[in-house]
């Protein structure tokens, strides 16, 4: 169970749960942290992102390493600005853009599924903010703004060559919407040549630990400064990711589906900011005294400002008012229609010395492209994790990107580094269609490990484009430990609050981070308010309930307890002294029929473990014997399987494979499912 003990400890040390004024309506439809409660919206993930890079990348450089770096680059530009008195003008430079759109299987036009002519006014927003441009709104009159001096262009062509119109969509998704880890994986499965390419992932909600957002960027890298590192490392996954609602305007294609706020494509304007380097108008820090973005020409900036409101002065002891009207601060998108000259300063800095961004003005991906390919199939893995089982099974997105209709195709999957498997499929797939693969089920021993996918051939022969035929993707299985597993087909949860109850919220969720129960919204009451729920649960599945104070100062005389069906405790807690939260775990087991079936499972023992060339299945203590065996190995292939004859099973492993392998035992349609080492 680590991936789930690593989101609920990070969902509690993050703090994100609070509930704000500025807080945006959750996403209709949305299951993953979808209940009203859970309704922040962060707008802006990319500070978080870049910590969360720095963590799995040590030699990645921090902000005050960048920024030594960047600050002297900075100084030139401004300098040969000030030669040009004052405002000069530069070159016009051109950034080459790619939109991958993250579906799952709605029709062009539809929920996440925007329509070209939403993204198309994206990219007129865009031209309209990066260049000042009169008579838009992308036109100010503040002294400090500056035209950019940068215009966006769809890819006429893909990283091979081909034909495209810069827009690329992956049936890939559910309707649940995506964690920002398994954004990741996407964007590392599906990214264009960043060298070329800014590339724009499109996808239904970004889900993080108390909310959603509107997007994130990728910041800019700094190069050639000794004893740095981190460059590279990051390069699969370097761009800029929006949720669906917050692409296009509205202004300039009314049938789309947007935010009631950012509606206007301002978002877009916000991550690219960062993407070239700006950092948010109050430094992130929330405090006027080291408040720096380092730009001069922008006020200090306390916090973050929402809405629109005229005048805020967060920061008195400064000189300025908060520049809400600023493309990075959070307030509305209406409100938004300036960077300023400092600003174009720092981004001209990048663009000339940062790896990646100052290759992009030189690309020739807005020339069209001339290639063409005949067999082309392309595979896409859809994120998963183990959760509580070993098992697993993986699905794909196979897509034809070439010009022939595909109908056959080999492919082979495996996991670490054990035999690959091979899955033979049929069917016609015309060009640009896809079609979902779901694999048999496999199983996985305790740890780390690695499940890798690659087309082996299409219509009988060779791919003609390797680059998109191989997915990996890393997953763990940590098991839960025994005494938290129950078995219940329901949990009671019992919620006792204190006089404050408005400061109370609790919910219980399942692996997936999908809300299955909650409670919020409660009125402070002289006694405090008592809230029971008795909440369906499945098998094979693990929990964590959730309980945050609010006003982080504890719940006197109040508590909370979970109870299986039977009445057994799952935990009990009084929160008297409880710092902002608390959480349980467990996990599901629910075994039907009788209890002597289940007594049977449970005496059964193998031996000898690990194993060479015998291994013998024993029923103890006098019980009946089970009515069948399965042996998989690791990957879910089946060994070998029969009846029971006797109390004594012996079985002949002599030619299996050194390794994990996995014993499921049946009577009366109940399971159970032992572990053994063959050496």
């Amino acid at each position: 169970m680590k991936k789930f003990t690593f989101k609920v400890s990070f969902l509690l040390l993050s703090g994100m749960f609070a509930l704000t004024a500025n807080a945006q309506q959750t996403p209709k439809g949305s299951k993953k942290f979808g209940k009203p409660f859970i309704a922040a919206s962060n707008y802006c993930g990319t500070v978080e992102y870049e910590e969360q890079l720095s963590q799995k990348n040590p030699e990645r450089a921090k902000k005050a390493e960048f920024e030594e770096w960047i600050a002297p680059k900075v100084a030139e530009a401004r300098a040969k600005r000030l030669q040009k008195n004052g405002n000069g003008t530069n070159e016009v430079v051109t950034i080459p853009m790619v939109f991958h759109v993250i579906h799952n299987g709605d029709a062009i036009g539809e929920n996440e599924n925007i329509s070209d002519e939403q993204i198309l006014s994206q990219i007129q927003v865009l031209n309209e903010d990066y260049r000042r441009a009169a008579d838009t709104p992308g036109f100010n009159s503040n002294p400090v703004g500056a035209d950019m001096e940068i215009e966006f262009c769809l890819a006429k062509r893909t990283p091979n060559g081909l034909p495209s119109n810069g827009i690329v969509r992956y049936n890939i998704g559910d309707d649940n919407g995506w964690q920002q880890e398994e954004v990741e994986l996407i964007k590392a499965q599906t990214q264009w040549d960043p060298e070329k390419y800014l590339n724009i992932w499109i996808v239904e909600d970004i889900f993080i630990p108390g909310g959603y957002l509107a997007g994130y960027a990728q910041f800019p890298t700094q190069s050639g400064l000794e004893g740095l590192g981190g460059q590279t490392s990051t390069a699969n996954t370097d761009g800029v990711a929006l949720g669906a609602r917050y692409v296009g305007s509205v202004n300039y294609y009314a049938e789309g589906t947007y935010d009631e706020v950012r509606n206007m494509g301002r978002s877009a304007s916000h991550e690219i900011g960062h993407f070239f380097g700006l950092r948010h108008i109050w430094g992130d820090t929330g405090d006027c005294a080291t408040a720096d973005d380092y730009c001069d020409d922008t006020p200090t900036a306390l916090n973050a400002n929402y809405g629109c409101q005229i005048g805020i002065d967060s920061c008195p002891e400064s000189e300025g008012l908060d520049m809400i009207e600023n493309y990075m601060d959070y307030t509305d998108d209406v409100c938004l229609n300036t960077f300023t000259q400092d600003q174009k300063d720092r981004m001209q800095a990048v663009l000339a010395n940062s790896p990646r961004r100052k290759n992009l003005p030189l690309a020739d991906s807005c020339t069209p492209g001339t290639a063409s390919l005949d067999n082309d199939g392309a595979i896409y893995l859809l994120p998963f994790s183990t959760n509580c089982s070993n098992d697993f099974s993986p699905v794909l997105s196979f897509a034809n990107r070439g010009t022939n209709t595909i109908t056959s195709a080999v492919i082979n999957y495996m996991v670490d580094d054990a035999e690959a498997i091979t899955y033979s499929w049929t069917g016609s797939l015309a060009p640009n269609e896809d079609a979902r693969i779901e694999l048999p089920a496999m199983g996985a021993q305790e740890g780390e490990h690695t499940f890798t996918v690659a087309i082996q051939s299409i219509n009988g022969g060779a791919d003609a484009l390797a680059s998109n035929n191989t997915r990996t993707n890393d997953f763990s299985f940590d098991p839960i430990e025994d005494e938290l597993i129950f078995d219940t087909e329901t949990v009671t949860i019992t919620v006792q609050t204190d006089d404050a109850a408005s400061e109370v919220t609790w919910l219980l969720m399942d692996s997936d981070q999908n809300t299955i129960a909650y409670g919020t919204g409660y009125e402070d009451t002289p006694g405090g308010v008592l809230d029971v729920q008795e909440v369906e649960v499945n098998s094979n599945s693990c929990y964590a309930f959730i309980i945050i104070d609010a006003g982080v100062d504890g719940i006197p005389e109040g508590y909370y307890s979970l109870e299986t069906s039977d009445g057994t405790i799952i935990k009990e807690q009084a929160l008297d002294d409880i710092l902002y939260a608390d959480f349980a775990q467990f996990g599901v087991n629910i075994v039907l029929g009788n209890k002597e079936i289940e007594k049977t499972l449970n005496n059964i023992v193998l031996y000898p473990n690990p194993a060479n060339n015998i291994l013998n299945i024993a029923v103890t203590n006098g019980m009946d014997t089970p009515d069948s065996y399965t042996i998989y190995n690791s990957l879910g292939q089946i060994m070998d399987n029969g009846i029971f004859t006797s109390s004594l099973q012996t079985l002949d492993i002599t030619n299996y494979s050194n390794g994990v392998y996995f014993v499921k035992l049946g009577k009366d349609n109940q399971a159970k499912t032992l572990q053994f080492v063959k050496y």
